[in-house]
């Protein structure tokens, strides 16, 4: 049976105890168990083996004509396919009538399509195929894994791949795109998705993951936001392309959600919470003090990603000793920031072979303007 602590036989309960419900269950919940939000909404944690995030948290919405609308679905690993699968017994539903909702791209949302998948199951997001992503993998392989190479010690180079195509990251099967392509239904800004009772209006919030969307149901005043505003994790902001700046796409897509009535967020990772609005001024922070920092390593001579990733402020210490992967995703966060002060002008890049480079601009005169002097120029 689903969770409820102390409503099982209550009807329609406030956003105010729906988040307390959920904040009281979901934390500890055990993986595949229906945890009630609302009636007929439903959080389900659904184990991620091996990653640090522990947890994706999977929200199961049911319609009065047994379809079920299951929102993100895990890694393709069987894990995540029993927590589902025990989930939709418990509700007494089945795989026949279920559609699929993605919030993004994310291997920890989609991946699971290789196994629950059947002919004729409906997916909804804002991608038209899964091609996209994977073409625009490829593309930044070719970017990171030169960058990747430079970072990795002798026994991590061990865990690169080496191709016709250059140095890879090699990744485990359940973080490979898919291999099942299923018939996408777009998902555009401003669409209307009826979702048994709930009426969710799609909003684009492209940063996080260029396909990003969160759902707000204005009726209740709940929005799922998917990756795009986490109760304590700061979502991952990532680019590995000077023409794409993520970083301000994210700060857009935060002023933009910041303006919907919101009682109750129900993200994908931690417990659901209140209080969006100081969420999302906490991440403006957050990321304008990450970008002073890396703009005074610039200024203070270090020119490349590798040695700007190295000393940046993190929350483990040694950069030079984490994991390949976990180098990976700081060098594209790094990167997102330069790209950013790029972009407004503050400092130069320089692209050199495979290499990049980042300077404080330049006078006339060839001279390097000192950090106090661009407002001025």
């Amino acid at each position: 049976m689903a969770e409820t602590v102390g409503a099982r036989e209550r009807g329609r309960i406030t956003p105010d105890e729906g988040a307390v419900l959920a904040a009281e269950t979901a934390r500890n919940a055990e993986f595949g168990k229906p945890v009630l939000i609302y009636p007929n909404l439903y959080l389900v944690r659904v184990p991620l083996p091996h990653n640090p995030l522990h947890a994706l948290n999977s929200y199961f919405i049911l319609d009065d004509d047994g379809t079920t609308t299951i929102v993100d679905v895990g890694f393709n690993h069987p894990d995540c396919e029993q927590a589902l699968s025990d989930a939709l017994a418990a509700l007494g539903r089945s795989w026949d009538k279920v559609q699929v909702v993605l919030t993004h791209s994310h291997p920890d949302h989609t991946g699971n399509l290789d196994r629950i998948w059947r002919e004729g199951m409906p997916v909804l997001a804002n991608l038209h195929s899964f091609q996209e992503v994977k073409n625009l993998m490829e593309m930044e392989g070719n970017v990171y894994g030169p960058l990747l190479l430079q970072a990795a010690t002798s026994e991590q180079q061990q865990d690169m791949t080496f191709g016709e195509e250059g140095p890879r990251l090699h990744v485990s099967a359940e973080l490979l795109p898919l291999s099942t392509y299923p018939i996408m239904t777009y998902l555009a800004d401003g669409d209307c998705l009826s979702l048994g009772e709930f009426e969710f209006e799609v909003i684009e919030t492209p940063g996080h993951d260029p396909w990003h969307i969160c759902l707000y149901e204005a009726a209740h005043k709940i929005l799922l936001s998917g990756d795009h505003v986490l109760e304590r994790i700061t979502p991952s902001v990532s680019s590995w392309f000077s023409a794409y700046n993520a970083l301000a796409e994210f700060l857009d897509s935060l002023e933009k959600v910041r303006g919907y009535d919101v009682d109750l967020v129900l993200p994908a990772h931690g417990k659901p919470f209140t209080g969006m609005g100081e969420r999302v001024d906490f991440l403006i922070e957050h990321h304008r003090k990450r970008l002073e920092e890396i703009y005074e390593l610039v200024a203070g001579g270090h020119d490349d990603i590798v040695q700007i990733s190295q000393h940046a402020t993190w929350r483990y210490p040694d950069w030079k000793s984490w994991p390949l992967d976990q180098k990976y995703f700081s060098m594209g966060e790094t990167l997102a920031h330069l790209i950013y002060l790029v972009r407004e002008g503050r400092i130069l890049q320089g692209i050199c072979g495979h290499e990049y480079y980042f300077r404080m601009p330049y006078d006339r005169k060839n001279l390097a303007l000192a950090p106090g002097r661009l407002a001025s120029a």
